[in-house]
């Protein structure tokens, strides 16, 4: 059921940009999956978190993805690992405290369909450099499974909009 509120919700926004001579991007935005508790600094998902990358790769399997994001920590590749390897992309390290740099990043590449894995504190930043009709506060630490679905509009960001969805 999901899968198809999902699609049917990506096909609307798509539909509703596809005459736009520069069409928007669509963005997942996410936090990474709940990470184990005993890890350090650097720990990797717990079961619950690896569950959620399974469920992330099942709920998007129909979309074609182009370029897939996420910073230099386990947590957060291992979210979007199952999403790389089924499109055969290899993910993309960025810098979480350099969002600006991402969004220009992204902004300048021929990718459509792009993933993000980011932290509680840095998502935020990612989404209010992308949505600039929203601004959005750091998450809670402790919440997992939200992912915001952007249509990032490069020429104009003050239409870029979003859905949130919890997975």
């Amino acid at each position: 059921m999901k899968n198809i509120l999902l699609l049917l919700v990506l096909f609307s926004f798509s539909a509703k940009i596809s005459h736009a001579q520069d069409r928007p991007k669509i963005i997942l935005l996410m936090r990474h999956a709940e990470k184990a508790s005993n890890g350090g600094s650097d720990p990797d998902l717990s079961e619950k978190g690896k569950a959620f990358a399974t469920l992330l790769n099942t709920n998007f399997a129909e979309l074609k993805i182009d370029a897939v994001y996420a910073t230099d920590y386990k947590r957060t590749k291992q979210t979007v690992m199952p999403l790389a390897e089924k499109n055969a992309l290899e993910i993309k390290v960025y810098d979480a405290t350099k969002s600006a740099d991402l969004v220009k990043r992204i902004g300048d590449s021929k990718d459509q369909v792009i993933v993000i894995a980011g932290h509680s504190n840095t998502v935020n930043l990612v989404f209010n450099e992308l949505v600039k009709s929203t601004q959005l506060a750091a998450l809670p630490d402790d919440e997992y499974g939200k992912v915001f679905i952007i249509y990032y509009d490069k020429g104009n960001p003050a239409n870029s909009s979003f859905v949130k969805m919890r997975l």
